[in-house]
C-alpha cells in the first residue's frame, strides 16, 4: 500500500513559531485508575496552540504496480479548526512507569472541541465527489501497555480508551442551499480496561472486554441556515439509535489485503489471495458465560424518536442460539472478514452463489453478479462504463443472538421492561457493495449529478445444512419471529430457516430537497432508487420454543420473490410532529431478458405458501407485474397514556398501498433522474397469475385502489 500525502500548512511559518515554545519536557505522573500501582518516571508534554491546520489534500493510492488495478482515494481542502476555549487546543502526554509486572508505556492524548471537514471525496476521476463532510467534536486517547504493542492474552496488561464526546457529523452530497443529513448528539466510547493489543503476522489485534457506546440523532435539514457546524431548529429529528453496554472476549484484528485476485481453490474464490487494501474482523459475545443473568452493563439496542420527546425501544438480555443439546453457539456477534478497497472497473469480489455455501465455479446454486465498474440507468453524465469504485466485502459474517426483553421509556414516562423478544438472527452474511460517486439530480444544469452515490448492492443471508445447501440449521440459521420471553412460555413464532436476498443495480442514494423550504412531509429525505432490484425471502413459517428451537409447530413453507423498480424514501415528519415517515414506488416487470440477467430468478415475481415439506402442494400468484406505491405511511412510537385514557405504550406502523393507475404520482416523484422507466407508461395494473400447484386457476387483476392498513404492537396486561 502506498500512501501519498500532499498538505499546504496555512501560515506555516507563523504556525511553526507558534509551537514551538509549547514543546514542554515534565515529569508527568501516570494517573489510570485501573492501573494505580504504576510509578511515574520522565516523561514528555506535547501541547499545540492555533488556530487550525489545513491541507489541500490527502490520498491513499492502492494496487499502483499494477496499471489495470490502480486507484485512489482522496479527500480535498481538509480543515482543521479550533471551536473549544482551551489554551492548549491538542496535548499528547507520553511517559514510562512500571508495575509489579514490569515496565509500560503510557500515552494520552486529548483534542479540544474542533471542527474537522474537506470538501470532497473522490476517486481517481477528480471531477466526480461522494460528497461534503465536516465534524465538530472532542477526542480523547489513553493507551497503556508494555510498549506500545505486547500480545498476551492471558494476563491483559493493555488498556485502551478512545471518545468521541458529543459531536455532531454533517453530511451534504452538494453546495450550499442543498438537503443535508446530521448525526447529532454522537457520542462513541471504546474503552478496554484490560486487554492484549499486539501485532501478529496477520496485523494489529486487539482482545478483551470493552465498555462500549455508540448514540446518536438522526437529523435531515433543508434550510437556508445550514452551515455545516451547527444544529438549529430547522434540523428535523428522524430518528435516535444507541448502543450501549458490554461486549464479552471482543476481537478485533487489523489486517494488510483488499479484494482478491479471482482464484479459485476447489471451486471456491480464493479470499486469501489478496490485491492491495485492507480487511478486518471483529466478533464478540452479548454475556460473558451461557447462563449468566441479565446485568445493568450488558449491551442494549436502543431505537426511537429523535430528541425532544423522546419515546424510545431498548432491546437487551441478549443471548446466543442454542442447539438441541443446549450448547451454544461461539460467538453472537461474528464477523472475521469485512474487505476495504478501491478498485477499477472489472475488478470486483466476483459474484455470490444464491443456494449454497460455494462462492465461484463451484456454486451449486446460482451465481448472481454486478460489473464493477458499469452505470447505465441515468443521464449520459452520470452513466459509464470504466468507473473506479469504494468497495466493500462481506464473507460469512453471523449475528446469531437474539433480545430476551424489551423496554421502553420517554422523557414523561418510568421505564416498563416486558419479556417480549423481536428475533431477527442472521447466518452466513455475505455481501458486495461498489460505491461510486456522482448521481444527485438536485440542480442538474449546475452539475449536481457529479455529486452523490450510485451503488451496486448484493446482499444475502442463508441458512445452510450440514451438506452446504439451503436448508435447516436452527443454532446457525437465520430466523425473524417474535416471542414471548417470559420463563413460563419461552416461545417464538415465524419465518424460521430463512435465506434473505436482497440485490439492487445503479442504486442511486440522494438526500432529496424537500418541497418547500423549512418543511419536510415524504416530498424529501433519504431516497433510494434502483431500476433493477430483487427481493427474496424464502422460510418456513412456524413456531418453536425458546433457546433451543425444539417443539416445533409448522405450519407452512413461504416464498417470496419480487423483481422489479423500487424507490424508497424516508422522510422527516412534518412541523409539530413526531414520528418516522417513509413512502414507495414499485413497478413489477420482468427481468429475464435484461442486461443484468445474472441478478435475476428466471421466474419473475411471485408469492408462493405451501404445505410443511410438501411443495406440490401450493397457492401460487405467479408472473406478478404492474405499478404499486406506499404512501401517506409511518411509523410511530406512543407512550403510556398517550390518548389520555390509559393506553397501553403501543408500536404503530400506518399504511396506504396503492395500486395501477392510482400510483401513478408517486411513481413520477420517485423515479426523477432515470433515463427512462422500464417497462413504459406509468399506472399499469398489477396483474397475476394463480395457480394452486401445477394447475392454473385464472388472473387476478388490480386497475386502481387502495388498501389502508394499521398494526399495532403493544405488550399484554
Amino acid at each position: 500500500m502506498l500512501n501519498k500525502i500532499s498538505q499546504k500548512i496555512a501560515a506555516a511559518k507563523i504556525f511553526i513559531l507558534t509551537i514551538l515554545p509549547v514543546l514542554v519536557f515534565a515529569l508527568e505522573p501516570m494517573t489510570e485508575g485501573e492501573l494505580s500501582t504504576v510509578q511515574g518516571r520522565d516523561g514528555v508534554t506535547v501541547s499545540l496552540n492555533a488556530a487550525g491546520i489545513s491541507a489541500q489534500q490527502l490520498s491513499l493510492q492502492i494496487d499502483t504496480p499494477t496499471a489495470s488495478q490502480s486507484e485512489g482515494l482522496y479527500l480535498n481542502n481538509l480543515q482543521l479548526t479550533k471551536t473549544g476555549t482551551k489554551e492548549n487546543w491538542f496535548s499528547t502526554d507520553i511517559d514510562v512507569g512500571s508495575n509489579a509486572n514490569g515496565p509500560l508505556l503510557s500515552i494520552k492524548s486529548h483534542v479540544d472541541t474542533s471542527r474537522f471537514s474537506f470538501s470532497s471525496m473522490t476517486l481517481n476521476d477528480s471531477t466526480r465527489s461522494f460528497g461534503e463532510w465536516a465534524m465538530v467534536g472532542g477526542v480523547d486517547f489513553r493507551l497503556i501497555n508494555r510498549g506500545l504493542f505486547f500480545t498476551d492474552d492471558l494476563n491483559k496488561p493493555a488498556s485502551l480508551y478512545f471518545a468521541l464526546t458529543d459531536a455532531k457529523w454533517f453530511y451534504r452530497q452538494n453546495w450550499y442551499y442543498h438537503a443535508n443529513l446530521t448525526f447529532d448528539n454522537l457520542d462513541f466510547v471504546w474503552d478496554m480496561p484490560e486487554a492484549s493489543i499486539g501485532v501478529t503476522n496477520d496485523g494489529l489485534r486487539l482482545y478483551g472486554d470493552v465498555n462500549y457506546l455508540l448514540n446518536f440523532d438522526l437529523l435531515y435539514k433543508f434550510h437556508p441556515d445550514q452551515d455545516m457546524t451547527t444544529v438549529t431548529a430547522n434540523d428535523k429529528r428522524m430518528l435516535n439509535f444507541g448502543w450501549e453496554g458490554t461486549l464479552y472476549d471482543t476481537e478485533l484484528q487489523v489486517r494488510g489485503g483488499g479484494i482478491w485476485d479471482g482464484s479459485e481453490v476447489a471451486g471456491a474464490y480464493d479470499t486469501s489471495a489478496r490485491t492491495q487494501g485492507l480487511n478486518f474482523g471483529v466478533s464478540w459475545n452479548y454475556k460473558k458465560n451461557q447462563g449468566d443473568g441479565v446485568k445493568s452493563t450488558d449491551l442494549r439496542w436502543q431505537i426511537g424518536q429523535g430528541g425532544g420527546e423522546q419515546v424510545l425501544l431498548e432491546f437487551g438480555d441478549w443471548r446466543n442460539l442454542q442447539d438441541s443439546s443446549g450448547n451454544r453457539a461461539p460467538l453472537g456477534f461474528d464477523f472475521r472478514n469485512i474487505t476495504l478497497d478501491v478498485v477499477t472497473a472489472g475488478n470486483g469480489p466476483g459474484g455470490l452463489c444464491w443456494g449454497a455455501a460455494t462462492h465461484g465455479s463451484g456454486c451449486s446454486g446460482k451465481m448472481l453478479g454486478f460489473d464493477t465498474g458499469l452505470i447505465n440507468s441515468y443521464s449520459n453524465q452520470v452513466n459509464r462504463t470504466d468507473g473506479g469504485a469504494l468497495m466493500a466485502a462481506i464473507r460469512n459474517g453471523n449475528l446469531l443472538a437474539y433480545s430476551n426483553q424489551v423496554t421502553i421509556s420517554s422523557n414523561s414516562m418510568a421505564p416498563e421492561t416486558y419479556d417480549w423478544g423481536l428475533i431477527y438472527t442472521l447466518a452466513n452474511i455475505d455481501a458486495n457493495i461498489a460505491m461510486y460517486p456522482g448521481g444527485s439530480p438536485s440542480h442538474v444544469t449546475a452539475d449536481s449529478e457529479n455529486q452523490g452515490f450510485i451503488i451496486d448492492l448484493l446482499l444475502m443471508s442463508q441458512t445452510l445444512d450440514d451438506a452446504g445447501n439451503q436448508g435447516s440449521n436452527w443454532s446457525r440459521g437465520t430466523h425473524f419471529m417474535i416471542a414471548d420471553t417470559d420463563p413460563s412460555v419461552n416461545m417464538g413464532i415465524g419465518m424460521l430457516n430463512a435465506n434473505f436476498l436482497l440485490a439492487a443495480d445503479d442504486m442511486r442514494l440522494w438526500i432529496k430537497n424537500s418541497g418547500t423550504v423549512g418543511s419536510a412531509a415524504y416530498g424529501g429525505g433519504i431516497d433510494l432508487l434502483s431500476p433493477r432490484v430483487r427481493m427474496q425471502l424464502s422460510a418456513e413459517l412456524a413456531g418453536v420454543s425458546l433457546p433451543r428451537g425444539d417443539d416445533k409447530v409448522a405450519i407452512a413453507d413461504v416464498d417470496l420473490n419480487l423483481e422489479g423498480l423500487v424507490n424508497f424514501r424516508l422522510s422527516p415528519p412534518p412541523d409539530g410532529e413526531n414520528f418516522l415517515a417513509y413512502s414507495a414506488a414499485i413497478r413489477l416487470y420482468s427481468m429475464r431478458d435484461t442486461t443484468d440477467s445474472a441478478l435475476v430468478s428466471g421466474q419473475g415475481s411471485f408469492w408462493s405458501i405451501a404445505e410443511p415439506g410438501r411443495p406440490e402442494v401450493e397457492l401460487r400468484l405467479a408472473n406478478i407485474e404492474g405499478d404499486l406505491a406506499i404512501v401517506d405511511s409511518k411509523l410511530e412510537l406512543h407512550e403510556r397514556n398517550h390518548g389520555g385514557n390509559g393506553e397501553s405504550p403501543q408500536l404503530e406502523i400506518s399504511n396506504k398501498i396503492v395500486f395501477g393507475g392510482s400510483a401513478v404520482q408517486r411513481l413520477q416523484d420517485g423515479t426523477e433522474g432515470l433515463a427512462s422507466v422500464p417497462g413504459g407508461a406509468l399506472g399499469q395494473e398489477v396483474e397475476s397469475d394463480i395457480y394452486f400447484g401445477s394447475d392454473r386457476l385464472g388472473q387476478l387483476v388490480i386497475p386502481n385502489g387502495s388498501i389502508r392498513t394499521t398494526i399495532g404492537l403493544l405488550p399484554q396486561e
